[in-house]
């Protein structure tokens, strides 16, 4: 059983939908962050790499980016190695969404933390701190060992944990 019962989760899901809100910029889905996000920390990422990054077949991957593209987050550029992929990079307007979502968010925890004691946040802040390295050091990993475990577990296979079709 879970131990958290997903409560991290949910405690973020809330915090991005607030930072959404505070920023007027209700418009963008959760996953347009992600996006902008990971086009901000890998500039030069293809559509190709963000569908096998999310796992999401290309139109949706098309889809997003062109909404990004036209909303002046991010620019599609050609490839220097291959004109016909696109590269993408975030936009001045991407980074100043970026920090006004960073301050946002410490707001939104700050006030989240507000009514906890200091000896409570010094027991939760390390325990915090320890999932969040274990998390950051598995993805820098590519979730490898994560993945073999998952698989090996549930017997899930194939690209992105999905069945393969047993046709």
């Amino acid at each position: 059983m879970d131990p958290t019962k997903r409560r991290i989760r949910k405690i973020d899901r809330d915090a991005q939908r607030f930072v959404a809100q505070a920023l007027g910029n209700t418009d963008l889905s959760l996953s347009d962050y992600d996006m902008i996000h990971t086009v901000r920390h890998r500039p030069g990422v293809t559509q190709e790499e963000l569908r096998r990054l999310y796992c999401l077949d290309k139109s949706t991957i098309a889809r997003r980016a062109a909404k990004l593209e036209e909303a002046g987050y991010i620019y599609r550029r050609p490839s220097a190695a291959d004109k016909r992929r696109k590269e993408l990079f975030v936009t001045e307007k991407g980074d100043a969404l970026r920090e006004a979502k960073v301050e946002a968010e410490a707001f939104y925890f700050r006030w989240l933390t507000a009514e906890l004691t200091e000896a409570e946040l010094s027991v939760l802040v390390p325990l915090l701190d320890q999932l969040q390295r274990r998390s950051r050091d598995e993805r820098r990993q590519e979730f490898v060992h994560l993945l073999e475990e998952y698989e090996r577990m549930f017997a899930v296979k194939g690209e992105c944990g999905i069945l393969p079709d047993a046709t």
